[in-house]
């Protein structure tokens, strides 16, 4: 790398991108600072300028992964957005194929025995919730649907499964069954609603 000085956000997606090859490869709990400093080719004064540690990198990474997710789903196509058009959104977090669900999964799994990972999962959902209730806030969906607990678990649960069960064929699994997948989101949404309308 050439001598020319980098702006603070190059330097931090200098790091994050050096984490994020590291955590795919060897884990979450496998990957240390000394790991992320050598992938990464800067100095250890250099990184830890930025980050104190691979939970502020982590977040990080995954905070860009949901500005991702946002430009590359159906949020953006302009028009009102229907209940349709939020399934349509949901089915492409279970099913798109990228580095950052891969991310998410890790930190899924670690959620349970780590109390850190669970905070980080926390603060994203929270920002998760944020860009629903903005890219649907002219449409004709209610808000506690946007932010609907066990809507955001049941995704959760199949996107990790998804990506998981993949040795074991489980993609494909997924995949020819796309349509009852659906299915079982609007029955969920349907029913839902119908216990609010009585």
């Amino acid at each position: 790398m050439s001598g020319k000085r980098l702006s603070k956000d190059a330097r931090e997606k200098q790091i994050q991108n050096a984490a994020k090859e590291i955590f795919l490869k060897k884990g979450f709990f496998n990957t240390t600072m000394d790991d992320v400093i050598l992938c990464s080719g800067m100095s250890v004064g250099g990184v830890y300028h930025y980050y104190k540690n691979i939970y502020e990198i982590f977040y990080d990474i995954m905070s860009r992964g949901l500005d991702y997710g946002e430009e590359r789903s159906l949020l953006k196509t302009g028009g009102k957005h229907t209940l349709e058009t939020f399934v349509a959104y949901m089915l492409d977090k279970i099913f798109d194929d990228n580095e950052y669900k891969d991310l998410f999964t890790i930190l899924l799994e670690g959620i349970a025995r780590d109390q850190k990972l669970l905070e980080i999962y926390k603060k994203l959902n929270i920002k998760y919730i944020d860009i629903l209730h903005r890219a649907f806030k002219d449409s004709d969906i209610p808000n506690d649907v946007l932010g609907d607990p066990f809507l955001i678990f049941f995704t959760h649960s199949l996107l990790m499964g998804y990506t998981s069960f993949g040795p074991l064929g489980g993609k494909e699994a997924f995949q020819k069954n796309r349509a009852i997948v659906k299915s079982m989101i609007l029955l969920y949404l349907n029913e839902s609603q119908g216990r609010k309308d009585k």
